[in-house]
């Protein structure tokens, strides 16, 4: 009896792993949605984006962007932190301490970044939780250590934002909102700093959809009638060349890629459909002119080092009639460093403030 029971269970696993987690994968956009965007993951809990400090963020403040969304015919918030050079801390350190006037430390804030000499760091973060994750907030430190600001921020339907369900149209186009901000708020500094987009995994797909179609969005979505410039950088952290290779070469599709309907079923819907699609290398094809550099580590288990290796491939060879620099800097697995710790990276410091000084 017990045996049998036993039986039945297993076939029961079988058949739902070989049959049900197929058809779900294929035919629910829903199921496929939750899975790339993976927003109701929030963690930590209870965040006060205000207090940046709590969070482990020093001399950051927290604002909202508000706008009337395109792709959602509805209004948008988008929650913002941004935390200054160290340079710029020390000196306005005061300003932070004990019940500081919000506003006017808006206002220096503002000034300090329409006026500013350091390079800023615009960061788009990848699926799950919100800019005040852990791995995250270790960035965030390293920018201010490397005296550069940093403008983080939490797409619709994650952290602080409004609760909205997220698209690739969605997301980018919030991305498009904070990127213009930015734009307006150091074009008419005396000297414009060096403005750079740093994507981190889902992040390096939402940033070279982006900047691959820079004047189409500027168009249609800002309806501006010069399209917004280039960043003077893009730096992608964890990248993949679409989603569909990264389905394929992700480590647990090695649970299904022997069925005989692995393509059709797993890959086949997001090689066939455009809505979320993250298709980075064709996206990058598009902007010869910007310099990229790409990071990733050999033992990072979510986003294979092969799908890395083949955007770099891919968009080298977009440029071979010229264009700008693209470097690929790999990270051997005995650094450990996996999906999340690039940030951790004892060259980092010197990799990313080559790229900086050298397309400033």
């Amino acid at each position: 009896m017990v045996l049998l029971l036993g039986a039945s269970i297993t076939a029961g696993i079988f058949v739902f792993h070989v049959a049900v987690v197929p058809l779900i994968f294929k035919y629910s956009k829903t199921f496929r949605r939750h899975l790339i965007f993976a927003n109701f993951v929030q963690w930590p809990i209870n965040v006060d984006f205000d207090d940046l400090k709590a969070s482990g963020v020093d001399g950051g403040r927290n604002f909202n962007i508000e706008y009337k969304s395109k792709v959602a015919n509805c209004d948008i918030k988008i929650g913002v932190w941004h935390i200054l050079p160290k340079s710029a801390y020390e000196k306005l350190k005061g300003s932070f301490e004990g019940n500081a006037d919000k506003e006017e430390l808006n206002r220096l804030m503002d000034s300090e970044l329409s006026d500013s000499k350091y390079p800023v760091m615009l960061y788009c973060h990848g699926n799950s939780n919100s800019r005040a994750t852990s791995h995250r907030v270790q960035i965030y430190k390293f920018f201010q250590q490397m005296d550069y600001h940093t403008i983080a921020f939490d797409y619709r339907g994650y952290g602080d934002s409004t609760n909205v369900t997220p698209s690739e149209d969605g997301v980018v186009e919030d991305a498009l909102i904070v990127y213009d901000w930015l734009q307006t708020t150091v074009e008419k500094a005396p000297t414009k700093p060096p403005i750079y987009i740093w994507g981190h995994s889902l992040g390096t797909g939402i940033s070279s959809h982006l900047l691959g179609n820079l004047d189409k969005l500027s168009k249609n979505i800002l309806e501006r009638p010069k399209p917004l410039p280039l960043p003077n950088g893009l730096i992608l952290e964890a990248p993949f060349n679409n989603l569909a290779d990264e389905i394929y070469y992700h480590p647990l599709a090695k649970l299904v890629s022997w069925l005989p309907y692995f393509e059709s079923t797993f890959v086949s819907p997001f090689t066939a459909c455009r809505v979320h699609a993250f298709r980075s290398d064709e996206h990058l094809a598009r902007a010869p002119r910007l310099p990229a550099l790409l990071l990733h580590a050999r033992d990072d288990r979510i986003v294979p080092h092969c799908v890395g290796h083949k955007l770099y491939r891919s968009v080298l060879e977009s440029r071979a009639a010229g264009g700008a620099t693209i470097k690929l800097h790999s990270y051997d697995e005995k650094e450990n460093l996996g999906h999340k710790w690039i940030c951790l990276a004892k060259d980092l410091s010197e990799v990313v403030g080559e790229f900086v000084s050298n397309h400033r």
